[in-house]
Parts: C-alpha cells; sequence; structure tokens
C-alpha cells in the first residue's frame, strides 16, 4: 500500500503514489538539466604548434572544460614551442598569481648577495613598527620558506570571502589592506606552528616589504622592476597594484564561463596580486633560470622540507621525480591559474597560464613529465561541495516529509530549506564537478515533493498530537534557513563583477 494510500488520499477516484511522483520529478528534472543545464566553458580553439597542443589538452582534466582560454610554452634549452586554446597569442596577457612570490624569493636571495640583509636577520630589523611582538622575531628565510608560523592572511571575514568567491568578486581581504595596515595585522597575529610548513601570503607580503626597505627602494614594485625584470628583459611584465588591471588583460573568469574580477592590491601584491605577464614574458623569465642568469639564483636551492615529501627553499619548491630534481611554483586568483616547472637537469621547463580559476598544477607536472607529483585532487571543488551537499539533504528532507510527514507545518519548513539550499548550490555553478543534472534530481525531487504535499494537504494536520514542539522547530529553522540563504544569495549577486 503506499503512502498517499496510507493518508486515505483519492483524487479523482484514482490513488496517487507519493514515490511514483517523485521519482517522476527527479527523473524529469536530471532530464532537463541534461538537456538545457548550464556547462563549464568549453576548451577554446587550439593554435600554435599541433602536437604540443594535443598533449595539452591530454594533460587537462575533463578534455579542458572549463578552461576556456590557455597559452603554455614548453623550453629546451634555447629552443621553445608555444601552443594555445582559445584567442591567444604568445603575447597574450594574464594573471601570474602566487608565482609572483619566486620574483620576491630571488630579490631575497640577491639582496643577501649584495650584502643588504641576512637570512637569518629577524623581521623587526626592517620593520621596526613589529618590535615586541611574536612576529617580528621571525627570520627572513622562514618567511619565505612559509615557516614563520603565520596565517594565510591577517584578516578574513568568511562570510564575506565565501560570498566574493561566489560572485567571481576580487578578495576584499587582499584588496582593501595597504603595507601599513598588513604590518598592523601581523602585529595582532600569534605564531602556530613555528619551523614547520604553512603556506601563508601575509608571510611572504611581510618579506616583500621588508626586502624593499633593506634595499632602500621606494617601493616593492620599483624594486622587482629594477633588479628583475629590467635585467631580463622582461617588458611584458607589468605590476598594476592599486590601479585597474591592463585593458588588455584576457578575462579571468569562473569555471562555470562567468566573468571574475581581477585581484589587485598594494599590500598583498609581492604574494601575487596586481602582477600581469605573458607566456611569451615568462619564457624569457624560464630560460634565465635555466642558465643561471637571473638574479639571486640562490634561492631555487632546497633547504627544508614541507609537504607531500618536497622541500623548499625561498620560495621555491622543489619534488624528486625519478631522480631528478623539478623545481615549480604555480600560482590562482579567483579567475586565472598558472604554473611554471623547471628541470634543471634536462634544461627544460614548462609554462602554463589559464584565464579560469582551475588549477593547472597538475597538467604542469605532466607536461615536464613528472605525472604524479602531488595527490590527485578530490574529484570535488572543496568550495562548492558544501551547498551541493546541502541542496541534496534538504530535497531528500523535504520529499521525505512530503510524503510520510504528519504535520504541514514541518513539511513546509522542510521545504523552505530546500528552495534556500537550491539557490544557493545554482549560484555556486559547481558545473566543472557536479553536473547540471545532479541540482535537476535535487530540483525535481523537490517539485515533485510540492506536488505531493498539495496532494495530502486537506489529509494531514496542522501540527501532529504529540510532540508539536518539533514540527515548530522545524517550520522555524527551515524558515531562517531559506531567509539565510536568500540574505547571502543577494550579497553574492551585489558582488557579481
Amino acid at each position: 500500500m503506499s503512502c498517499l494510500a496510507e493518508a486515505d488520499l483519492w483524487v479523482n477516484g484514482e490513488e496517487h503514489d507519493c514515490v511514483a511522483i517523485l521519482l517522476t520529478g527527479a527523473i524529469a528534472g536530471a532530464l532537463l538539466l541534461l538537456v538545457l543545464g548550464p556547462r563549464p566553458a568549453p576548451l577554446g580553439p587550439a593554435t600554435g604548434d599541433p602536437a604540443f597542443a594535443e598533449q595539452i589538452a591530454e594533460a587537462l582534466p575533463d578534455g579542458g572544460a572549463g578552461y576556456p582560454a590557455v597559452s603554455a610554452v614548453r623550453i629546451t634549452g634555447n629552443d621553445s614551442v608555444w601552443a594555445g586554446f582559445g584567442d591567444v597569442t604568445p603575447e597574450s596577457r594574464f594573471e601570474l598569481g602566487s608565482i609572483t612570490k619566486t620574483f620576491t624569493g630571488l630579490l631575497l636571495a640577491d639582496a643577501t648577495e649584495r650584502g643588504e640583509l641576512q637570512l637569518t636577520d629577524r623581521l623587526d630589523a626592517y620593520l621596526p613598527e613589529l618590535a615586541g611582538t611574536p612576529v617580528g622575531e621571525v627570520t627572513l628565510e622562514e618567511l619565505a620558506s612559509h615557516r614563520a608560523g603565520l596565517p594565510d592572511l591577517g584578516h578574513i571575514d568568511w562570510l564575506e570571502l565565501i560570498a566574493e568567491g561566489m560572485a567571481g568578486a576580487d578578495y576584499s581581504a587582499f584588496r582593501e589592506p595597504d603595507p601599513e595596515r598588513v604590518i598592523d595585522d601581523a602585529a595582532a597575529q600569534d605564531l602556530t606552528g613555528r619551523g614547520e610548513w604553512r603556506y601563508s601570503n601575509l608571510g611572504i607580503a611581510l618579506l616583500g616589504q621588508a626586502v624593499t626597505r633593506a634595499a632602500g627602494a621606494p617601493d616593492w614594485p620599483a624594486l622587482v622592476g629594477d633588479r628583475l625584470l629590467g635585467p631580463l628583459g622582461m617588458t611584458d611584465t607589468q605590476i598594476s597594484w592599486d590601479r585597474p588591471a591592463p585593458a588588455d588583460l584576457v578575462q579571468p573568469s569562473l569555471s562555470s564561463g562567468r566573468p571574475a574580477a581581477p585581484w589587485v592590491g598594494t599590500g598583498y601584491g609581492s604574494a601575487g596580486l596586481g602582477v600581469t605577464t605573458t607566456a611569451a614574458d615568462l619564457t624569457r623569465y624560464a630560460q634565465a633560470l635555466l642558465n643561471g642568469s637571473a638574479p639571486g639564483m640562490s634561492a631555487l636551492e632546497d633547504r627544508w622540507p614541507m609537504a607531500y615529501g618536497q622541500r623548499i627553499g625561498l620560495a621555491w619548491v622543489t619534488a624528486e621525480v625519478d631522480g631528478r630534481d623539478i623545481v615549480w611554483h604555480n600560482g590562482r586568483t579567483g579567475g586565472s591559474s598558472s604554473m611554471l616547472a623547471l628541470d634543471p637537469e634536462n634544461d627544460a621547463a614548462v609554462i602554463l597560464l589559464t584565464n579560469t580559476a582551475r588549477d593547472v598544477t597538475g597538467p604542469g607536472f605532466a607536461l615536464i613529465g613528472a605525472r604524479g607529483v602531488l595527490p590527485e585532487p578530490p574529484p570535488f571543488d572543496m568550495e562548492t561541495i558544501g551547498w551541493v551537499v546541502a541542496g541534496l539533504v534538504t530535497a531528500i528532507a523535504f520529499a521525505v516529509g512530503a510524503a510520510r510527514g504528519r504535520s504541514r507545518l514541518s513539511t513546509v519548513g522542510a521545504g523552505l530549506a530546500a528552495v534556500g539550499s537550491l539557490i544557493m548550490w545554482w549560484l555556486a555553478a559547481p558545473w566543472d564537478w557536479a553536473p547540471p543534472w545532479s541540482f535537476g534530481i535535487a530540483l525535481g525531487l523537490s517539485f515533485g515533493a510540492l506536488v505531493v504535499l498539495l496532494l495530502r494537504w486537506s489529509r494531514v494536520p496542522l501540527l501532529p498530537d504529540r510532540r508539536r514542539w518539533l514540527a515548530l522547530a522545524g517550520l522555524v529553522l527551515g524558515a531562517l534557513w531559506c531567509v539565510a540563504m536568500l540574505a547571502f544569495a543577494i550579497r553574492v549577486l551585489t558582488l557579481q563583477p
């Protein structure tokens, strides 16, 4: 006997099976979104060297879905080969992201060779504002190797950070702090796990300021231009700290294809903000690193252990693969990702620049013949999995409540919770790992639950005979969740670039 028969419900003389209604809704929703649902941005048309382009496409996950534009170089000695996808050339401009940290590492090593500082110097020797604070005691080499015990950022408003990430906006935690604010934020930090590797944008931002002061430069962009970009002929690399991004920047994007704002900011610039470059310019950079003509080459020497059996120098990471060392760094902003891998023993390098937030670390390793250096990433995006789980759980709860519930109020509460969760799932747009048909299942299941609820409405009491407080609590909690999600969704929409 069906649950609707148990409720003694008949419509037009026919018994309606609630399970059939729910399944029909779920299947219809899945089929609808399978056909009409959104898709990750497709890989653009190939250009450049055909053989290299084919290798890039094979290295990218999911056939390149979510990577609308790619610019890549493979270097062997003085020779290089370029290939791209989308409307790009070797001179197309992309955000560099955290590969910028390698600039700061080279400048630190170069400053030691000039006698301007020592790696073991305390930070407060150059930033006296930090004297008497825990962070003032850390050394420059601890900052460069992420072993100072500092957090990733000085101040984080997690709700705002999540909303900005979903919207594709630049992070206020990066944009708003100027160099003075970064120092103030650092002064308030307690150190956790000093001496152990813990990635910290805050630490590299402080290091950039310390090296700049030791060199007597007016600011970090002037220092990197004078000592690194100029000598290496990297005329295409620009630093737009507190100005709009260059007009020729390839539009950054989320993996869903929605536009994302480029990241700029003065305080965290030396950690990877506001720096844009081209594959052609990074080729000059990589060749200088391979032939040893770049300043501060000692930065590449691995010195301390870090995660996954790798070692770190002054910002540069070294991984041993089949008896050879791969020296590398990656980068990522809200709408771009990058990878630079060097194989000094074979005089080879690989460069990958993309205009999407999808990571390219694994593909970079694959292209340099070092696949498997890092564990395979999980098959889901940690930043969006919560919304998918919430959507599935609340949709199922609504379906169960509609079919088996004994209270209108508690079932309405479950429905409101499902509405809020589905709205956030749609805004999160995790289509690179959670296909649209999965959203269709939850949406169709919720619609089916609404139909079942309406059919049972006159046969179900407003409140159950016992434990009425549970039904009231279910309504209140569901309503609060729905309102909170709607408010958060509005915030995300107002932040979209």
